[in-house]
């Protein structure tokens, strides 16, 4: 299979408008964005528009796919194992339409691949010569193609979200600690840690009750195999974590402090407990933060290079001393950020 690539065409944005405006009619309320080489201006591609429609839930076709399909749209792949994706065609022009949740990290993924890129020429030029290099090869199906590309969109995409990632400036601290020079003791993994995290849920869900959403071991500590600081990474998630009414003074009761707030980091809130030593990170339900830290754990405990390769990070790492313990955190992103790319795929 012959793979071509057309040079950048101005009509492509006016191709989307058109298709936008079909689709927001077939789907009111919804939320729709140009992605893929075809949404970079100079980027030449496929001629084949991307959308990205971000709804509730994707596999609630019913809510969404009879008007699809009334505008003329068509189910062609379904992916309940990677996302719930769906891909439907489009009627008249060569058009994927990807669908997502709402909170999903793949559209943050997607999104940001697409900006950075259209403000990024070095990196804009590194992706339209690789895949010029690409096609001059044969394929046997696109896929394939795809997925050749995707050491150097990993590549792309971690530059980016290390940006991304740069420190909040919004951080809301509640209890105070000061900052001390932190030596980081890694120890190897530990049986007794799902123990740990075992004693800390039956602790929250006898706190909270039905505010309980879902509570997950995630960090170092939930991974068989891997050293750690021994510190128990807790996953809570809430209605809503900002309603801290709802939720707070119970976990206070219970015996963590409230250590800090993030408002403009998807209305992060953490709580500290001391015997052992836990962090329990709490979100809403439609943060795509839930996606990365469940997939970095899950890549972690199936793939033993990952797990090796951020383990020896971790130790050349904590051979220094640290003015903070999140100065060591942050040291790790770029490795981490790495890792979370290949899980989202």
């Amino acid at each position: 299979m012959i793979i071509e690539l057309a040079e950048y065409d101005e009509a492509w944005p006016g191709l989307y408008e058109r298709e936008r405006e079909r689709v927001l009619g077939a789907v009111p309320g919804a939320v729709l964005e140009h992605v893929g080489s075809t949404s970079v201006p100079g980027l030449c591609a496929k001629p084949v528009i991307d959308l990205m429609l971000v709804v509730e839930d994707p596999v609630d076709e019913g809510s969404y796919v009879p008007g699809l399909e009334a505008a003329g749209y068509r189910v062609v792949v379904r992916e309940d194992d990677w996302h719930d994706h769906r891909v439907l065609k489009g009627p008249d022009t060569n058009v994927n339409l990807h669908v997502f949740r709402r909170g999903c990290a793949q559209v943050r993924r997607h999104l940001m691949f697409r900006d950075w890129l259209r403000a990024t020429p070095e990196d804009r030029e590194l992706y339209a010569s690789t895949k010029r290099a690409l096609v001059a090869r044969e394929w046997e199906r696109v896929q394939d193609y795809a997925d050749a590309k995707n050491a150097v969109v990993l590549e792309i995409l971690e530059r980016a979200y290390l940006q991304w990632r740069l420190p909040s400036d919004d951080v809301e601290f509640v209890t105070e600690t000061p900052p001390l020079n932190a030596s980081v003791v890694l120890r190897d993994y530990d049986p007794q840690w799902p123990r740990w995290y075992a004693v800390e849920e039956a602790k929250i869900r006898a706190a909270l009750g039905d505010v309980v959403v879902r509570l997950e071991h995630v960090g170092s500590t939930s991974v068989p195999g891997l050293a750690a600081k021994p510190l128990i990474d807790i996953l809570l998630v809430v209605p809503d974590s900002s309603d801290e009414d709802a939720y707070v003074p119970a976990l206070v009761a219970a015996g963590y402090f409230f250590r800090l707030r993030e408002r403009g980091w998807h209305e992060h809130r953490l709580f500290k407990g001391t015997e052992p030593d836990v962090n329990l990170h709490v979100f809403s339900p439609r943060s795509e933060e839930l996606d990365r830290m469940l997939a970095f754990r899950d890549r972690l405990r199936s793939h033993p290079a990952d797990r090796e390769e951020y383990e020896r990070t971790k130790r050349e790492l904590a051979a220094r001393t640290w003015e903070r313990v999140q100065d060591y955190a942050d040291a790790k992103t770029r490795v981490v950020e790495r890792i979370i790319l290949r899980a989202l795929g």
